[in-house]
């Protein structure tokens, strides 16, 4: 098995770092910091880095083609302006018992959110579907932590974190339906559950595994463990390619409970021999 180890890149003790996405029109790393309610966006060349403050517990984004970004907040689904204004994109609202934890958009445009509980166990999470035309379409239900998403044609690769395990699923287009569900890979590692996800040019998966401190690269319908991103801090919480060939990793880890861990909740970065996918934006 390959293995790689990643390096700090940006040297601060974030709480929930997460949720990082690569901007490769201007070569800019976005990523949340859960906790902090802040969305920050990082220049890997000059190291200069500024943040959008939402008020409000910040769990994913995704990249707006025309600029600034749709949110999953604590309440629900918010658009931003370049500018940094936010507003409410729909009147649905999450249960007060969760908060936004993970979110992507797939090959359409539509934005899929999904929420988490606020107390261990209730499994009020769910996953949403928002459309450019303004839909909102309840998938799953009694989720525990939806957390990584990763798509590749019609294709889902899915993690509730508390099923210590990655589904795969084909999605609707039109509806944004689930079938064909197939469980690639079990995460039964003590301590360990799968979180964040990515995927590569050549489709196999990039899993971040929270409490193990690495990420691994499997094999998106056997599950095989291909390679390992070892990082130095426990909480490995999420990764994207970037960089201008997008074969550099970067990694998102949390401090929160880890006050004797130095490299907690910093993040970090690996050049690979492998390419990564641009990122998909919401048209709206």
């Amino acid at each position: 098995m390959e293995i790689f180890r990643a390096e700090v890149l940006i040297n601060e003790k974030h709480i929930l770092a997460e949720g990082p996405v690569w901007d490769e029109q201007k070569q800019i790393l976005h990523y949340v910091d859960i906790k902090s309610n802040m969305v920050f966006a990082y220049d890997p060349v000059t190291g200069g880095k500024h943040g959008l403050d939402t008020n409000q517990n910040t769990g994913c984004f995704a990249l707006r083609q025309g600029g600034g970004y749709i949110l999953g907040l604590a309440s629900g689904v918010y658009l931003s302006s370049s500018s940094g204004d936010l507003e409410r994109y729909t009147d649905l609202l999450f249960d007060p018992m969760t908060r936004a934890n993970d979110g992507k958009c797939d090959l359409y445009g539509n934005f899929w959110c999904g929420t988490a509980d606020l107390k261990d166990g209730a499994k009020k999470g769910r996953l949403y579907r928002f459309s450019p035309d303004g839909t909102v379409r309840e998938v799953m239900d009694k989720l525990e932590c939806s957390n990584g998403m990763a798509f590749r044609g019609d294709r889902m690769w899915y993690i509730d974190s508390m099923r210590h395990r990655v589904d795969s699923y084909r999605t609707d287009p039109e509806t944004g339906a689930l079938s064909d569900h197939r469980v690639v890979a079990e995460i039964r590692i003590p301590g360990v559950v799968p979180d964040g996800m990515t995927i590569d040019a050549d489709g196999m998966i990039w899993v971040a595994h929270w409490g193990g401190g690495f990420v691994g690269r499997y094999h998106p319908e056997t599950g095989e463990l291909l390679a390992r991103v070892e990082v130095p801090a426990s909480q490995s919480s999420s990764c994207c390619f970037g960089g201008k060939d997008l074969q550099t990793l970067y990694v998102t880890t949390a401090s929160v409970g880890k006050p004797n861990e130095p490299e907690a909740g910093k993040v970090f970065a690996v050049r690979l021999p492998y390419q990564g996918c641009i990122m998909n934006r919401y048209p709206g």
